[in-house]
């Protein structure tokens, strides 16, 4: 079954390398998404079938780098990051891929993403690492290809928050020359999303500590951690009408005593919060500690807050940049999905680079209405239905790349807002 899916694309892809002949710069870029996708999906079924969690892509990573390093792109792994993300304070499976066009230009930086989740890559994360790989192996092809393509394979996304995803390789350095990053990501239905809105969160552990003693004799003796615990969570309910519609506060208590009869000494929360910008997420985030701080006021207990190493931020979207890849899109007569009128929102370090960097992120359909992360989304992503969309979107990416790329006034403008909106 599978030889008969790659025996077609090899037909359909020698039909667009004939038809391609003559064509326009846009028309010769499509066709070398084309022309490379039989083996793209060999590339991608493979990292479905490897199925490897984060920082532990090894096959997916090797795979991906010996495929840009047979394309001519200088690449290089193990990347130095901070020891205090990734003990050791190297990357083993991230990649940094960099091909020279043949005059000066603008930086495009492709991100590919590779790690899969306990029932395997039921977030299509193969598709995200091909398409973006289609894209920059089409662009590599163009004969006067201005500026720099650098490709960064970036592990560990489903475990953004911790740090050890982009958040490392941005405190690395290793976005350093960045211009504009271009990644993609598969969903459900059939229209493409140019929203791209995520929520800033950060992590926090609140610790108490209070006093023992025997709940029925002695109970005045005791200081409650667990009543400080339960303070806060009625405090930050409280905080809920206070704040704006899109903020999250959400956690569980991880220790709470040891037996019913003994006041319990020590309790624990796990906190997060989360806003669709990280001002206010920040913000929110200085009321939950708060909340906390009376808690402890309240009872005596002691506080030891601890505050997470890394936090997610949001994004940044310039509108000309969304405005230029709806035009490629247009082009390519893809349907763009109206604004929903209930969006739900999710979290990554993806958010880190499009707070770094102008970043736009290509919303693709794979043809079917299963959740992301269920074992029907897992099923999809390894078939010809999904290729389609993989293949447009590789498309989207390589086409607004090139247009940047020819147009470094263009790309100024952006990083001009983008700066301009971060100052606000």
């Amino acid at each position: 079954m599978k030889k008969g899916m790659i025996r077609l694309l090899a037909f359909v892809t020698l039909l667009m390398a004939v038809a391609s002949l003559g064509a326009s710069p846009s028309e010769t870029l499509i066709g070398e998404v084309d022309k490379y996708s039989a083996s793209a999906f060999s590339t991608s079924n493979a990292i479905w079938g490897f199925k490897e969690l984060g920082q532990q892509e090894f096959k997916s990573s090797a795979l991906l780098m010996k495929e840009l390093e047979a394309l001519g792109f200088t690449v290089k792994g193990d990347l130095a990051v901070p020891a205090d993300l990734i003990p050791g304070g190297v990357s083993k499976t991230a990649f940094r891929a960099e091909f020279l066009g043949s005059m000066p230009g603008p930086t495009v930086t492709i991100m590919l993403e590779y790690d899969a989740l306990a029932n395997g890559h039921s977030c299509g994360h193969n598709l995200i690492s091909t398409s973006g790989l289609m894209a920059a192996v089409a662009l590599s092809k163009m004969p006067n290809l201005p500026g720099r393509i650098l490709v960064i394979g970036t592990p560990d996304e489903e475990r953004g928050s911790r740090g050890g995803g982009k958040i490392s390789l941005l405190e690395g350095g290793h976005f350093e020359g960045t211009d504009f990053v271009l990644i993609t990501h598969p969903g459900s239905g059939t229209d493409w999303s140019l929203d791209q809105r995520m929520l800033a969160m950060k992590g926090m552990k609140l610790n108490f500590k209070g006093l023992a003693s025997h709940a029925a004799m002695a109970p005045q003796e005791g200081i409650s951690a667990l009543d400080a615990v339960i303070l806060t969570f009625n405090a930050t309910d409280m905080l809920r009408e206070h704040v704006r519609q899109d903020v999250r506060m959400h956690g569980i208590i991880t220790k709470g005593g040891v037996a019913s009869n003994i006041v319990p000494a020590e309790a624990e929360i796990d906190f997060s919060v989360r806003a669709l910008d990280t001002a206010m997420m920040l913000s929110v985030y200085e009321k939950v500690l708060n909340c906390a701080k009376a808690g402890a006021l309240a009872t005596g207990a002691t506080l030891n807050f601890i505050p997470n190493r890394t936090a997610l931020l949001a994004p940044l979207t310039v509108p000309e940049y969304r405005n230029l890849v709806a035009e490629e899109m247009a082009r390519l007569g893809l349907p763009i999905a109206p604004p929903a009128e209930n969006p739900s929102f999710a979290s990554s370090d993806l958010g880190n680079v499009g707070y770094a960097y102008p970043t736009f992120n290509v919303s693709f359909p794979i043809a079917t209405n299963a959740a992301m992360h269920s074992d029907q989304f897992r099923d999809v992503t390894n078939g010809i239905t999904a290729w389609a969309g993989t293949v447009q979107a590789a498309k989207v990416v390589a086409l607004t790349a090139w247009d940047l790329l020819n147009n470094p006034a263009k790309v100024e403008s952006i990083k001009k807002t983008f700066t301009q909106m971060k100052g606000k």
